[in-house]
């Protein structure tokens, strides 16, 4: 045999027949099984068929929360004279916080007043009342007589600067700072000292914060800081507790809108 010659010509001519039909019945089958696979198992990442794993959902943007309006409160004995009013005496607005100088909410509460009277301006009024809590006595209603003596002494504004002082200064929880300290703030603002110490020592504005006190109570005060907001209408609303200066910008909006 003619060693060029292929193997399919060597072949007797029935056996190359059924060879060459065996081998494209194994040809197609070979192809089917392929396109078959290729359809059950997904195409490698990065293919044309697409990414291997879903796209990553959008997280959701959580809604602003919006601080809920505050419900009606009871009347508090209305504004006179006789009260210490910081900010426009005719403003529509009126805050009367009911406080107590060794309480902490009322330390950290303080900054939050001004910045609602600095952020207003003449739409708002800040009122003062003492509610001094029995724990934090005697020091408490203490600092209560001092700021009424410094205002005797020197005016209404001598009363908001030695308030101002004393929430600086104390650390609260009636042992805050000591009776000393207290001189040394009218020292500080130039008051008459011995004048000072007479009329701190007298006790002669211990009934007025009593009658606070229990003026506050009758209207729903039940701790400090306790604050009425009253519309140019009369209406009232009672915020209570130290509550984030959001809280108390919402509720001056919901009354002058």
């Amino acid at each position: 045999m003619d060693p060029k010659q292929d193997f399919f010509s060597a072949m007797p001519s029935k056996p190359s027949f059924f060879f060459g039909l065996v081998s494209g019945v194994a040809g197609v089958s070979i192809i089917s099984l392929v396109l078959l696979l290729g359809g059950v198992f997904p195409a490698p990442r990065g293919s044309a068929a697409g990414p291997s794993t879903p796209p990553a959902a959008v997280p959701s943007v959580p809604t602003p929360s919006v601080p809920a309006p505050l419900p009606p409160a009871g009347d508090p004995p209305p504004v006179t004279d006789a009260d210490h009013i910081r900010g426009d005496k005719n403003a529509k607005v009126t805050l009367i916080e009911y406080s107590d100088f060794e309480c902490p909410f009322c330390k950290r509460f303080h900054p939050t007043m001004q910045q609602a009277l600095q952020e207003f301006g003449g739409q708002v009024r800040w009122v003062y009342r003492h509610f001094p809590l029995s724990f934090h006595d005697p020091l408490a209603t203490t600092q209560a007589e001092a700021v009424e003596c410094a205002n005797e002494l020197a005016g209404n504004d001598a009363f908001w600067k030695f308030s101002d002082r004393i929430f600086e200064t104390t650390a609260s929880n009636g042992n805050g700072m000591t009776v000393d300290q207290l001189y040394g703030i009218a020292r500080d603002l130039e008051l008459d000292e011995t004048r000072f110490r007479t009329c701190l020592e007298s006790g002669k504005y211990r009934q007025h914060i009593r009658d606070e006190i229990a003026a506050g109570s009758a209207a729903g005060i039940t701790g400090t800081p306790g604050t009425f907001l009253v519309d140019e209408n009369g209406n009232s609303q009672l915020i209570s507790g130290a509550q984030p200066y959001e809280v108390v910008r919402a509720a001056i909006q919901s009354v002058l809108n």
